[in-house]
């Protein structure tokens, strides 16, 4: 069995393998699909991520609805894994990543948080990259914000290790669309 870490430098890579044009054609119609989810649920208030490396890229929908208020995380502490929330403009912060400028907010004030992860099981159960931050957060948001966890197909319906700190998401997000997760309890 790997560890932890193998397992999450194994998907990395296996995220990474995928060509480039799969990924922009995969992001393109995940941000379709999000933006459908944000106009049929009346979503204005969405926690998001710029795209990391191979990341889905959300930065189409959120370019064409500058009218959505977006608030992206900041990494305000490492121990204990805390982020702050802001909006736009953004800048590199710790490990390259771009972050808002001024974060004001330790829970996003959203209606949907979207949650990035290196692979996601049936139960909304995500492996993160290893830090803690979104398990943290997830475990103090309202019950009223729709998490989803967002990421290709191929990240999707992999066998997730379970620790008892880690938190499923509401919801799975990729190219084949949204699926609620009954389990999550959210309506």
């Amino acid at each position: 069995m790997e560890t932890k870490a193998e397992f999450r430098a194994h998907l990395k890579a296996r995220r990474d393998a995928l060509p480039t044009a799969t990924r922009e054609t995969a992001s393109l119609t995940i941000c379709g699909h999000l933006e459908r989810l944000c106009r049929n649920r009346r979503f204005t208030r969405i926690g998001a991520f710029w795209p990391f490396g191979s990341e889905v890229d959300l930065r189409p929908v959120i370019t064409a609805h500058p009218d959505w208020l977006w608030f992206f995380p900041r990494v305000a502490s490492t121990q204990p894994p805390r982020l702050a929330w802001g909006t736009e403009p953004l800048e590199k912060g710790q490990w390259g990543l771009l972050e808002p400028a001024l974060a004001q907010h330790f829970l996003p004030p959203v209606q949907l948080l979207l949650v990035p992860g290196l692979a996601f099981d049936d139960d909304g159960h995500r492996l993160g990259y290893g830090r803690g931050f979104y398990d943290a957060l997830l475990a103090k948001l309202a019950d009223e914000v729709l998490t989803v966890g967002v990421g290709f197909e191929a990240q999707m319906h992999l066998p997730v290790p379970i620790e008892p700190h880690d938190w499923p998401v509401q919801a799975l997000l990729s190219e084949a669309g949204l699926r609620l997760i009954e389990a999550g309890g959210w309506r």
